[in-house]
Formats: C-alpha cells, structure tokens, sequence
C-alpha cells in the first residue's frame, strides 16, 4: 500500500528521492498542503511554479503537476523552510520573501525563486543571515 504524500516527509526524503518525485511531478495535494498555511497563497506559488489558472485546475481536478513546475514548487518550499527556520516561522519568512531587496536590484526573493540561479542567491544571503554574516 502506497503512502499518502506528505510535504514534509518530501522536504526531509534523500536528495535523489526528491529528484525522482519531481521527474514524475508532484501531486496536488503538495501545492494544498503550502495553502493550507495562511502566511502562504496561491497568489505567491503561482508567482514562481505556474500561472494561476494552471494551478487552481490541477487543484480543481487533482492534478499532478509537471516535472518543471515540480520542480519550481519544490525550489520555493525548500526555501520556504529554510527562511522559516532562520526568520522563526513561515508568516515571517514570507513577509521576508515578499518584500524587494536592493541587494537584489529591487526584486523580492520570491521573484528570483523562478530560476535555480535567482534561488542561489536567496540561499545564500539566509545563510549570511544565520551566520551573522550581514552588515
């Protein structure tokens, strides 16, 4: 018998098992699981995995999402959690995802979570962060 999906069990699963759900695209309960969250909203998953519409059919008709989505909403919930574990707390990490940083040419972290490069970025300034390393 197959286990019911769980987000966190994903978030903490070895790295290649990560990377297998992702290639066979991650369920819709994935997306349901981050907007049960009232810090979280559709609004903000859509601005990085997929247009709105998108995600609120797959929702609609329990969809699985597509590697490449899978793929971006797993990039936006790794980082969800490590900015929640570093701000104390997922309402706190999105306010901080949210809102522009000049470092970053006035865009918000969540903006640059569309790209593995933008999310480089975001990774490494929350770990300057939990180091002390920032001015």
């Amino acid at each position: 018998m197959a286990t019911a999906f769980s987000l966190d069990r994903f978030l903490h699963a070895p790295p290649l098992d990560r990377a297998r759900v992702v290639e066979s695209g991650l369920p819709a309960k994935a997306v349901r699981d981050l907007v049960a969250d009232p810090a979280i909203t559709l609004a903000d998953i859509a601005r990085i995995v997929a247009k709105r519409r998108t995600l609120e059919r797959r929702l609609a008709d329990d969809e699985a999402l597509t590697p490449e989505e899978s793929d971006r909403f797993a990039r936006f919930a790794e980082v969800l959690e490590l900015a929640a574990d570093i701000l104390g707390g997922r309402a706190t990490a999105m306010e901080w995802l949210r809102a522009p940083k000049a470092r970053f040419e006035g865009m918000s972290p969540l903006d640059l979570l569309r790209t593995h490069a933008g999310a480089q970025l975001v990774e490494n300034l929350l770990l300057q962060a939990r180091h002390g390393m920032l001015g």
